[in-house]
């Protein structure tokens, strides 16, 4: 065979491999809502932020709660245009009750958020079993 023929085949099974090595990369694994281990958190929010994220599938919208055990955890609500569909708006300071999981998430705690009360108002961001609704 050709030097160059060669060459040729090696870089055909680079090429043909890249894209196996970027999808494991690049995948992560996002934990099921799981209904029965759903509980209520109480806390004050400190932070809201939107950024890139796997379990709303594109920019998602989170906030950060300090919770009464005194620990905070960002809470994983659903996708931006989701939000801002429906015009929801939180605010640092805003005390809340949040229904939803519990889950280690990216090397760390986060709730994935099922309902939120605020006040009188309640936001929903998936069904009673947990399935979103954005």
């Amino acid at each position: 065979m050709k030097r160059w023929q060669i060459w040729l085949l090696v870089f055909a099974v680079i090429l043909a491999a890249l894209p196996a090595v970027f999808a494991q990369a690049s995948s992560t694994v996002v934990p099921k809502y799981d209904k029965a281990s759903e509980a209520v958190f109480k806390g004050t929010i400190i932070d809201i932020h939107d950024r890139q994220c796997p379990v709303s599938g594109g920019i998602g919208s989170h906030i950060v709660v300090k919770l009464s055990d005194g620990s905070t955890t960002e809470v994983h609500l659903s996708s931006t245009k989701f939000v801002k569909q429906y015009e929801l708006v939180f605010k640092p300071g805003d005390a809340v009750e949040i229904t939803g999981v519990k889950v280690r998430f990216q090397d760390t705690d986060a709730i994935f958020a099922r309902k939120i009360k605020r006040g009188t108002d309640e936001f929903l961001f998936r069904d009673n079993d947990g399935k979103p609704l954005w």
